[in-house]
């Protein structure tokens, strides 16, 4: 239970750092990874069993590939870290199984089936967001009038600059110039608008804030959104 609140506290910390600062400190993971690996040291110790030192090395080096390759697809390296750091604090988590995926990433004692199972469903989680945003444009009445403007309904919101200034949000830009990602230099720059200008803003919630929240649920539910997506495409 205690690498569980030491993986907690290190998300949290990490989620407030990548909302406000747009970045990770490298020691958060470190800390989480070398906890983890302390405390499996531990647990073999007391129980004269090396399986658990096996499988907080082997959960590391299995998060360490999938967080590259997390990284390939655009992930953030952020992100890729914490997943190592989960990998050697809890590879494995006594959770409800649903599924035959559950059935096999449990099933075989080295395969980090905790640290997987939190990324599966944060991907899940962190679909959903487009979905809401998307919903919450439409009960505001908002009409797109280009396909960009479409494409936005489901990352951002259209407000005045002061209250987009009042909140941080991330520029996307007017109806003449309006890009779909924002600019790395220019994402907080409001000077080129009028204060009472409506544009299209976003929130841009890094992902490190689904995996947080998949890792405090997935001890939970498991496999459970897994097992609801097949059921809806009859698989």
């Amino acid at each position: 239970m205690i690498n569980f609140v030491i993986g907690a506290i290190g998300l949290l910390i990490a989620s407030i750092y990548d909302l406000k600062c747009r970045e990770i400190e490298d020691y958060i993971w470190i800390s989480m990874a070398i906890f983890g690996f302390l405390y499996s040291i531990y647990l073999s110790l007391i129980s004269h069993n090396i399986l658990y030192v096996i499988q907080s090395f082997v959960g590391f080096i299995v998060c360490f590939f999938l967080g590259f390759f997390m990284f390939l697809l655009g992930a953030g390296g952020g992100d890729g870290k914490l997943l190592m750091g989960i990998g050697a604090l809890i590879p494995k988590y006594n959770m409800p199984i649903y599924t035959p995926l559950g059935i096999i990433l449990n099933y075989h004692p080295y395969i980090p089936s905790f640290p997987i199972m939190v990324i599966i469903n944060a991907i899940f989680f962190s679909i959903t967001l487009p979905i809401i945003i998307f919903l919450k444009n439409i009960i505001r009445g908002v009409k797109p009038k280009t396909k960009k403007e479409f494409i936005c309904m489901f990352i951002g919101e259209k407000m005045k600059v002061s209250e987009a200034m009042k909140k941080e949000r991330l520029i996307l830009g007017n109806q003449e110039n309006l890009k779909l990602l924002p600019s790395a230099e220019k994402d907080y720059d409001f000077s080129n608008f009028d204060k009472n200008e409506e544009i299209w803003v976003t929130p841009a919630i890094p992902f490190v804030v689904p995996i947080f929240l998949s890792y405090l649920l997935t001890p939970i539910i498991g496999d459970k959104i897994i097992d609801i997506f097949l059921s809806i495409f009859g698989l």
